[in-house]
């Protein structure tokens, strides 16, 4: 089955509303793409009352545990709806957010097929040498870097390999204050290189995200470089 754009709308309708039941308010913008056997949900202006009010004292660590939480105990339904509509069992569902734009991401996967993403081998190289220059301050430099989305609007990368003995101890022993304050700080430093992807991809980037999976012990980072909500 290939999704059409009226699938694709349909489900974005689904998505904001089961956000909805779980939150008691939807997002005002949200927007799905489909790549192959991923799916991009995009989503805006979704900051609750109770989480503007955390934000603005700076307890992220608590807007992250309340927000982590909601979403992984709604993670099955999301992934049914998008899994009957669009006919590609989705298997894992990630999810990162920017309290400081209002934006977030939630990226569906089906892991039975990785498809390659064509793109020039010499911007490849230089690109997966700065991720791990970059990288390399922040967390462990990963054994295996692969472009999975590159459209003008995005780049999305996969990391393979991204674990340190630490990072296993904390998510097996559920030190979430630990996890959530280390991912934070290492997107504040992607965040803080970000002219130099900007001279990489000739392009400003608007947005940036970071998703974890510490089972899998691989990331993804992924680069918004203009508007894509409708």
């Amino acid at each position: 089955m290939v999704a059409t754009q009226e699938d694709l709308l349909s489900l974005s309708s689904s998505v904001s509303k089961i956000l909805k039941r779980g939150f008691g308010k939807g997002p005002e913008t949200c927007y799905t793409v489909l790549r192959e056997n991923r799916l991009y949900v995009y989503i805006r202006n979704f900051l609750t009352p109770a989480e503007e009010i955390l934000t603005d004292k700076k307890e992220y660590n608590l807007v992250m545990k309340f927000r982590t939480s909601v979403i992984e105990a709604m993670t099955k339904e999301i992934m049914d709806e998008a899994s009957e509509l669009l006919d590609i069992p989705f298997e894992s569902l990630y999810q990162d957010w920017n309290y400081h734009s209002n934006s977030g991401i939630i990226l569906l996967v089906n892991h039975s097929f990785n498809p390659d993403v064509k793109i020039d081998e010499s911007f490849e190289r230089k690109l997966f040498r700065l991720c791990r220059i970059v990288g390399s301050k922040l967390h462990k430099i990963p054994d295996e870097l692969k472009i999975v989305k590159y459209t003008q609007n995005i780049c999305a990368i996969e990391s393979k390999g991204v674990m340190l003995p630490l990072d296993y101890l904390l998510s097996e022993q559920g030190s979430t204050d630990l996890l959530f304050t280390h991912v934070r700080e290492i997107k504040k430093g992607y965040f803080q290189h970000r002219e130099l992807f900007e001279d990489m991809f000739n392009r400003t980037i608007e947005d940036l995200f970071i998703m974890w999976d510490y089972k899998k012990n691989k990331s993804y980072l992924i680069f918004s470089f203009n508007k894509v909500y409708t």
